[in-house]
């Protein structure tokens, strides 16, 4: 739980949520906090809903690297098990790196006159305790680079836009399954609107494939099941074993296109951005399906079907996008347009993300 960041006042909220499931629970869970005004500390959480204190840590960089190595590596020495499950919980800009150009505009509360609605960097930190100033992020690349291959039976990304292709790709080797959202994710815990419904799901993230796809399906009833703006969620399970080969198929289609693909027609496919965000997040199949020929796209859809193993989404999110069901694929995409084309993340997108091999 990195919030040294505005999730702070998420944090109550979650913890409550968090202990509640444990009461249900068949699993250990150990929760590494580092937030505003408390010191970090790794703590578990018993099966009777109490904390119990593992270690504390001076001020730290939880957006950092070498941070989230060193907590995997005291987890795994403190709470000994056969599996493990990794829980992301922070801010994210999906793939994004830091200091991303920023092409959108603030949407203004109709529920309580504040910039609205609140969302979830995987690890955002603003008192960094290394000498320097200014927020931290964790980006996707260095994520990566700091998680060992074959090291969690899932990731579960309770943060927002990290149901994106660039990111999961990414991160293929550290797990077997990812859970994620190629929307934004709410967080407003003043509403019982703040991530995932940890009550509900904790019980579930000991299990298997089939435990995997219940938490997704408890995600999407809960919003579901809310009125309004509160009525917004998307959610997917992905096999990551199958995601070379979803790889493999979308570099026939999109090699040595990438002069064509630079000003395809957007207008037609599906987006996940709302207006406060890049609009860089769009329907990866929409976007295949705008190149590929029939065959190609028929072989794509049938291992992209493969690849995502369950998704569902409300019609709308925030009010902000139209979410169309024939159009939502469970996973977004950057389509790498000219007008980009010397912002910081196309360059950081062809330097250091593997998922831009496709076009070469």
């Amino acid at each position: 739980m990195a919030a040294d960041n505005s999730m702070e006042s998420e944090v109550s909220y979650a913890l409550q949520q968090i202990k509640s499931g444990m009461k249900k629970s068949g699993g250990t869970t150990v929760v590494f906090l580092d937030s505003r005004d408390s010191t970090p500390r790794l703590f578990e959480i018993n099966r009777q809903g109490e904390e119990i204190l593992l270690k504390t840590y001076p001020e730290l960089n939880s957006a950092s690297a070498e941070t989230l190595e060193q907590i995997i590596a005291d987890t795994k020495q403190m709470a000994p098990n056969n599996k493990y499950g990794l829980v992301m919980w922070s801010h994210a800009m999906g793939w994004l790196p830091m200091n991303h150009s920023n092409t959108s505009s603030l949407i203004k509360s109709n529920v309580s006159g504040k910039i609205w609605p609140n969302t979830r960097y995987c690890g955002a930190d603003e008192h960094p305790g290394d000498g320097s100033t200014g927020m931290k992020m964790l980006e996707i690349d260095k994520m990566a680079d700091a998680l060992p291959d074959n090291a969690f039976e899932y990731i579960l990304f309770d943060v927002c836009l990290m149901g994106n292709i660039e990111s999961l790709y990414q991160l293929r080797h550290s797990c077997n399954y990812m859970i994620a959202s190629p929307t934004e994710v709410l967080a407003e815990a003043s509403y019982n609107a703040s991530g995932f419904p940890y009550e509900a799901v904790m019980p579930k993230l000991f299990g298997s494939k089939n435990e995997l796809t219940e938490v997704c399906q408890s995600y999407y009833g809960f919003y579901n099941g809310k009125s309004g703006i509160l009525r917004s969620a998307s959610v997917c399970l992905i096999d990551t074993h199958e995601l070379d080969s979803l790889y493999r198929i979308t570099r026939t289609i999109l090699t040595g296109k990438l002069t064509e693909m630079s000003n395809v027609d957007i207008s037609a496919i599906q987006v996940y951005h709302t207006a406060k965000i890049p609009a860089v997040f769009f329907d990866l199949k929409g976007y295949i399906q705008q190149i590929a020929t029939a065959t190609a796209y028929q072989e794509f859809n049938t291992q992209l079907n493969k690849t995502v193993i369950y998704k569902a989404s409300t019609d709308q999110f925030a009010n902000d996008i139209t979410i169309d069901k024939n159009k939502f694929s469970g996973l977004s995409t950057y389509i790498p347009l000219l007008k980009w084309k010397n912002t910081k993340e196309y360059l950081y997108y062809f330097q250091s993300i593997n998922w831009s091999g496709v076009y070469y």
